[in-house]
């Protein structure tokens, strides 16, 4: 188990490198998305109704993705008035789910980006640095921005293959981004 967490650090490491390439994302564009990610997440932790560690926040393009497990139905519709509410935001994609989350289901739903991750990253046709992965329960939510709609398809096809996925939210926007 020890060695399982281990190898998942240090593919989250992979992953913080690969990030550092160039993506079709322009960097103000990341930087209003990553200002958006803060001020949701600042929400979060001041919501006496949501518990702001359960819920994982992804912003691409000015849209939020929620993902996680979240304690009530009230605590999921909270997490989306909140995310609604932040200036900036275009779109919210609440994809949180209600019920309990134990240490084995986060080191499953780590694992699972850490291979998909290594998987991309290995891919030759999906730049890896233009998809986000977020996992819960097995659920793999791809959020980001590829060149093609092969490319969008790959990385589905790949997550899908990842022992341990049980469904694929293909988020992926295809083509470059425009001004």
């Amino acid at each position: 188990m020890k060695r399982l967490v281990i190898n998942s650090f240090l593919g989250v490491a992979l992953l913080a490198i690969a990030g550092c390439s160039a993506t079709m994302v322009p960097e103000t564009t990341k930087d209003m998305d990553s200002a958006i990610s803060d001020k949701i997440d600042e929400s979060l932790e001041a919501s006496s109704a949501v518990k702001a560690r359960q819920v994982n926040i992804e912003t691409s393009e000015s849209v939020v993705y929620l993902t996680g497990v979240v304690d009530s139905e009230d605590a999921r519709r909270e997490a989306g008035r909140i995310a609604w509410r932040t200036a900036g935001v275009d779109g919210v994609v609440n994809d949180l789910t209600v019920g309990e989350r134990t240490v084995g289901d986060w080191v499953d739903d780590t694992l699972i980006s850490s291979r998909l991750k290594a998987k991309l990253i290995a891919d030759t046709d999906v730049r890896a640095s233009d998809v986000d992965v977020s996992s819960s329960q097995g659920v793999v939510t791809l959020i980001g921005r590829v060149r093609t709609n092969a490319m969008k398809q790959d990385a589905e096809r790949i997550a899908r293959g990842i022992t341990g996925v049980t469904d694929v939210h293909n988020e992926l926007a295809v083509g470059r981004m425009s001004s």
